[in-house]
């Protein structure tokens, strides 16, 4: 039998615009738009129940008060912290590391995916890296090229599986203190991006490797397609039936 790590905590990030998703999330945030019965946050929040988590820290940006006031309902007693809209990804987290004193996964507010914590943390320790990623392979849609200093095709490869980062991660308490402020300041997820890179030139980023079931929800074509097959993700238990 696995084994299961008791009390773990979890950093889910729900500051950003949504932009992609145009004129959906005008009135609310992302992560309360509906898929089935549920928002996308109460199906995130039931999941990670399921796996005995009940320690959550929401970052809040855009509309914070509609989404604070929703998860108060469903989420009480949790720590919520609201910061400027102009807050990059990394940055939001940042606000909340006195409170990351053990390693803490990280979920982006728009994912969901079938993802074992207990195995991903002990992974996590036993790697000794300041942060673990979780990848995921995922086929590209469209055929990828690559050319010359002349434009001449060097390389042609059809729908390749690529290696994704899935908005999923465990950082440890010392992460922040491997990044500069610069760094942590930079905008959208830009900042996330560029201390991951930082932290590979110094051989400290754990990778998790995952092939299971996974809905990220960035633009409208996504969302429909969550509508049509939510099914396949939602069923998997009680907790996430209609």
């Amino acid at each position: 039998m696995k084994k299961k790590i008791k009390n773990i905590q979890m950093v889910i990030v729900c500051g950003g615009r949504g932009k992609r998703m145009g004129s959906i999330t005008n009135k609310y945030p992302k992560p309360m738009i509906k898929i089935g019965k549920k928002t996308i946050i109460e199906h995130k929040v039931n999941y990670y129940r399921t796996q005995g988590i009940k320690n959550f820290i929401f970052c809040l940006g855009y509309k914070a008060k509609i989404l604070k006031k929703f998860l108060s309902k469903k989420v009480p007693s949790n720590i919520y912290n609201i910061s400027s809209l102009e807050h990059g990804i990394l940055k939001r987290i940042s606000l909340v590391k006195d409170k990351i004193k053990k390693p803490t996964l990280i979920s982006y507010g728009d994912t969901l995916a079938r993802i074992n914590f207990s195995s991903l943390i002990l992974k996590h320790k036993s790697s000794k890296c300041p942060i673990t990623i979780v990848v995921a392979p995922i086929k590209n849609p469209f055929g990828i090229v690559n050319w010359n200093k002349k434009n001449r095709a060097t390389k042609f490869e059809e729908k390749p599986v690529l290696n994704h980062f899935i908005g999923y991660a465990v950082i440890s308490p010392n992460f922040f203190s491997k990044i500069n402020k610069k760094i942590i300041n930079l905008r959208d997820g830009k900042g996330m991006v560029e201390a991951i890179n930082l932290l590979i030139k110094k051989k400290q980023v754990n990778i998790y490797k995952f092939d299971d079931l996974q809905i990220t929800i960035n633009s409208p074509s996504e969302l429909k397609n969550a509508k049509m097959n939510y099914n396949k993700y939602f069923t998997l238990n009680d907790t996430f039936k209609k």
